[in-house]
């Protein structure tokens, strides 16, 4: 099985993860935009067992959106990059930040849209399933 890698940007926190994603996607929340800096988030979704990383080395933030449900963003407290995030709403998925791997062609296409209600109206993504919010 072959085994993909990822690092923020001082390199710092690398980590590997194995297979294939869960799900990919595409998000234009404000928590996503906030926590990011930018327009939308990219995220591949793997089993918290198919990652390789040591939490510990990770900076934490927990927050609860405006509809509730808590998000925890892991970080790297030098850098700053953005890695991964989880919400129990998705346990026991982990959302791998795709700016991070080191391959970008890995990552061949986001398969969900969400919160396509906030898609600035400049941008058109082709070949995604949309959704006016988050279907899970």
């Amino acid at each position: 099985m072959t085994k993909h890698n990822g690092h923020c940007l001082c390199g710092k926190i690398s980590f590997s993860f194995k297979g294939q994603p869960l799900r990919s996607t595409i998000c234009h929340c404000s928590n996503c935009r906030n926590r990011t800096g930018s327009l939308f988030s990219a995220h591949i979704w793997f089993a918290a067992d198919q990652l390789s990383i040591d939490w510990q080395e990770c900076a934490q933030y927990s927050f609860e959106t405006p509809a509730g449900r808590m998000m925890t963003n892991y970080f790297c407290r030098d850098c700053g990059t953005n890695l991964f995030f989880r919400t129990p709403l998705a346990d026991p998925l982990v959302a791998v930040c795709a700016g991070t791997l080191i391959d970008a062609n890995y990552w061949l296409s986001p398969g969900w849209e969400l919160f396509c209600r906030n898609r600035p109206k400049f941008l058109s993504i082709d070949g995604t399933k949309q959704f006016e919010t988050q279907p899970f």
